[in-house]
């Protein structure tokens, strides 16, 4: 079976070619920017590189068109509202148009098609306490949350009016190897900004955020719900959440760093900002509608996925002080 990801290279993307290859699957990998060749080299043979434009559906059905391909995990996207403040037209074509090019592709090829989408498509004010199920009406509000949910009713329309085997992945607040900013990014929540600096020593006083709650998810689950998706004997579904079904607090995200780095100074206090400067809090996604279908669930709660990526940071030192 081969495997067309899109935007190859970023965190999602760059993670889930890493599993498939793992577990057998042939890849194409598209890409916008040029790639390093030590990775190319690193990931071997069974990674074809297409090089082309997602926003440009000619280019892409030209890039595109020498690879035989069964099934497409569209991750690119701009990805999240403060990068797409600056772009909004660009944001546009590459989280709606692009979506709606590579849709018209898996209609007349014959691809399943999983869209990865995001919990902000959800952005009404909310009682925190209550779950958001895969049916909950969108509500979106935002350039990013509006892009996505685009997305998402291009995504349904293919599947209902041509039978597009197709379906939306919703996933939020993503965390985990390589991805280590040198600086906090706001959008991405207070994880890995913590444990950055727990590791590398540098003690986190501040004095709001602890209230703030996100459904925080380990790439390596992330990763693992998509391939369970592709090879699920059927998509029953038009939307899957994939999630752990809870929200942790920023409280809760300090006490798991704390945990995972020994000695680390971590003190939250209470409110929610910085961290909904850019990000719109909302219960957390909830279903069970991928484990009944694909058999899967997230494997890495809070305090596991912390650890792991505490561990990997060890590991990795280099990627703590670029």
């Amino acid at each position: 079976m081969a495997l067309l990801i899109t935007g190859a290279t970023g965190h999602v993307g760059l993670t889930l070619v890493r599993l498939a290859l793992a577990e057998g699957f042939d890849v194409v990998a598209q890409h916008r920017a040029p790639v390093a060749e030590a990775l190319k080299e690193e990931l071997g043979p069974r990674v074809q590189w297409a090089r082309c434009d997602l926003s440009d559906a000619f280019s892409t059905a030209a890039g595109l068109a020498a690879f035989q391909i069964d099934v497409c995990v569209h991750t690119a996207a701009v990805p999240n509202d403060r990068i797409a403040a600056g772009i909004p037209w660009e944001t546009v074509q590459t989280n709606a148009v692009a979506t709606s090019a590579l849709l018209e592709l898996a209609r007349q090829q014959g691809w399943r098609f999983v869209y990865v989408s995001t919990g902000s498509v959800f952005q009404n004010d909310m009682d925190l306490s209550v779950p958001v199920l895969e049916d909950t009406a969108l509500s979106p509000r935002t350039l990013y949350g509006s892009t996505k949910a685009a997305g998402e009713l291009f995504t349904g329309m293919y599947r209902n009016q041509f039978g597009l085997s197709a379906a939306t992945v919703r996933i939020g607040f993503v965390y985990g190897p390589p991805l280590v900013p040198a600086q906090w990014d706001l959008p991405r929540g207070p994880l890995v900004a913590f444990l950055r600096e727990a590791m590398l020593g540098i003690p986190v006083r501040e004095t709001s955020g602890g209230d703030f709650v996100a459904s925080f998810t380990h790439v390596d689950d992330v990763a693992a719900g998509l391939l369970a998706m592709i090879r699920a004997p059927e998509l029953r579904h038009a939307v899957y959440h994939l999630s752990h079904g809870r929200n942790w607090s920023t409280f809760e995200v300090a006490d798991a760093v704390r945990a995972a780095v020994p000695g680390a100074v971590v003190e939250v206090g209470p409110g929610t900002e910085p961290w909904t400067t850019w990000n719109r809090m909302r219960g957390p996604l909830a279903g069970t509608r991928m484990l009944d279908d694909a058999g899967f669930a997230p494997r890495l709660p809070l305090e596991d996925g912390v650890a792991a990526f505490a561990d990997w940071m060890r590991a990795n030192p280099g990627h703590l002080k670029r």
